[in-house]
């Protein structure tokens, strides 16, 4: 009895050539605009002085992530008067006017900051920088 369940075996493993190759994976799409390519020399250009060209739609998002993401803390205005502070936090700094510094303050959670870097790609760290500084500052 053993010796018919190799030859079952090899028969059953012949019989395989008959399936249908695999279909190709289509090619992959192009990255949507804006997207940063991978890799740490990409992610630093993204983030390098002076940043992407500042119009409206930069401005515009920028209020709308510093909306989200800021005015808790900081206050409509920068000056570090938010709700927050209105409910006991000791007094938070007011923002810089200067889009480098922002910058470097989003990366670096200054001062023990609510961290936001992981939430905000490069360019909506640069639409925030450039927002703060509409607000003035010192």
């Amino acid at each position: 009895m053993m010796r018919g369940r190799p030859i079952l075996l090899l028969v059953l493993l012949a019989a395989c050539d008959g399936w249908p190759e695999s279909p190709r994976p289509p090619p992959p799409a192009p990255p949507p605009e804006g997207a940063v390519p991978r890799g740490d020399a990409a992610r630093r250009a993204a983030l390098a002085f002076p940043g992407p060209p500042v119009d409206a739609a930069l401005l515009a998002e920028g209020a709308e992530r510093y909306a989200i993401y800021c005015t808790p803390c900081h206050g409509a205005t920068g000056r570090g008067d938010g709700i927050v502070v209105a409910r006991g936090h000791p007094a938070i700094a007011r923002l810089p006017a200067d889009p480098e510094r922002t910058m470097a303050a989003i990366a670096a959670n200054v001062a023990g900051a609510h961290p936001v870097a992981d939430r905000l790609d490069a360019r909506q760290r640069w639409a925030v920088a450039r927002h703060v500084a509409t607000l003035g500052g010192p």
